[in-house]
């Protein structure tokens, strides 16, 4: 039998470099219109803030989609569950009068729970390492960890009879528990029964938003050719595969792990949209070629009289993290690495939000640079180099300038309203990545944003 084949029609936005572009930004753009909107990858290690009658909420778990009325919100199965976190959000979008939360939103029962242990674990294993990664100390990788070593909890065992739930809680914390005694942390060791008991309730408080055919949920979207728009979390170089290994997140947040843990196939995409700032950033350990001096130590700002780039860029733009609060190393904007992650992408457009921060950034400081390519090993290279960690050495940026900086009215609405500096800029980012520019940020809103014709 021949069957009609679907037109993809999911939008996948991922972050270009390492995450905090304003992903929410322009998934809020799609999510107006959208059916379904799915979080795919990650856990309470990512954050976004989404606006809803004029009040704010960060949410760490739950798509941002879930401000319009008309969606249903996925949470899928690549994603690790802190269901108190769940549920607080939850009870915070109710109580800002967004409706019908729990019957829009959908979690997948094989999600895994991150447990207080994990979080336990997460600071531990951070303290053995010569070079510590930063994380969230969320729980995250351990929770994953658990994952692969076929011990971790998902929210289907939640709902067993609690003394089925302690059985496989004791199993899971066997080993966790002989190592918190092995470094003097008795105080922490988990207690299988008391766990149980309290997670089995926040699994029947998370029990009707239970989805037990997600992938017929987007398989049914695609097929009907509904709306779906995909939440990537973390980005690029924070993936555990593709990124700056050991300094990445726990999971696959690249296109393809978005995907899968969003319970979709690459038939089902319409267009990857990859987002990223006018400027660099980054929170926690790892290398970056183009960061600038700032007055940052032991993720605090210490004080100075006069300020260095970084300091400036980060003041202008606000360079704090949504879920740490931790002040962002900062640099100028790298068209190498996106060049690099292009293809591996699959990207078919780029957003690039704070062209209106930088372009007033480059007035104070006089110009704006662009790195266009590395010396590295005594050569000229253009893409970004594999063996890092291996040599030692950290590529050197070859930047452009872009001298004056410039100023983006409140009111540009289409690209013809953009100063022509501006325009170089952009038109330069497109040169040397291969990949389209179709959406500008302009300003802080949702609304701030330019759509062009590419």
């Amino acid at each position: 039998m021949k069957q009609a084949k679907a037109k993809g029609n999911a939008i996948i936005v991922i972050g270009g470099k390492w995450g905090d572009e304003g992903k929410g930004k322009i998934t809020s753009r799609f999510s107006k219109n959208a059916d379904i909107v799915i979080r795919g990858t990650g856990g309470a290690n990512a954050g976004h803030t989404i606006v809803y009658n004029g009040k704010k909420i960060a949410l760490h778990l739950i798509p941002g989609g879930i401000m319009y009325p008309q969606t249903t919100c996925l949470i899928g199965q690549g994603v690790v569950i802190d269901p108190k976190i769940l549920i607080e959000e939850i009870k915070a979008l109710e109580e800002m009068g967004v409706p019908e939360v729990k019957k829009r939103l959908k979690i997948t029962g094989r999600a895994h729970i991150v447990f207080p242990y994990h979080k336990d674990l997460d600071g531990l294993y951070e303290s053995f390492k010569m070079d510590p990664v930063g994380t969230t100390k969320r729980g995250i990788g351990p929770t994953y960890m658990d994952q692969d070593t076929r011990s971790g909890i998902r929210l289907y065992e939640l709902l067993q009879p609690v003394e089925e739930l302690e059985q496989l809680i004791k199993v899971a914390i066997t080993p966790h528990n002989q190592l918190f005694r092995a470094n003097n942390m008795e105080g922490v060791m988990a207690d299988a029964h008391k766990l149980a008991k309290e997670y089995h309730q926040y699994g029947e408080l998370l029990r009707p938003m239970l989805e037990r055919d997600p992938d017929g949920l987007t398989s049914r979207a695609y097929k009907e050719g509904k709306r779906v728009v995909v939440e990537g979390a973390q980005a690029f170089r924070l993936d555990k595969f593709v990124g700056d290994y050991p300094d990445v997140t726990s999971s696959n947040c690249i296109t393809t792990g978005t995907l899968l843990g969003a319970h979709l196939s690459h038939k089902m995409v319409d267009k990857v949209i990859v987002v990223v700032k006018a400027h660099d950033s980054r929170v926690g350990n790892g290398p970056f070629p183009t960061e600038l001096p700032a007055h940052i130590a032991n993720d605090q700002v210490i004080s100075y009289d006069e300020p260095y780039e970084g300091d400036i860029i980060r003041e202008n733009a606000h360079e704090y993290g949504a879920t740490t609060n931790r002040p962002r190393r900062v640099g100028f904007f790298d068209a190498v690495i996106l060049a690099t992650a292009k293809d591996i992408l699959g990207a078919d457009y780029l957003c690039i939000n704070h062209m209106d921060t930088i372009g007033e950034i480059g007035k104070k400081l006089g110009s704006v640079k662009m790195c266009t390519s590395y010396t590295y090993q005594g050569k000229l290279i253009h893409h970004y180099p594999d063996d890092i960690r291996l040599t030692g050495e950290i590529p050197t940026p070859n930047y452009e300038e872009f001298y004056g900086g410039w100023t983006i009215p409140s009111t540009a609405r289409s690209y013809d309203d953009i100063p022509e500096t501006a325009k170089e800029y952009i038109k330069r980012i497109e040169e040397v990545t291969g990949i389209p520019v179709k959406y500008i940020g302009i300003g802080p809103d949702n609304e701030d944003i330019i759509e062009r014709d590419v």
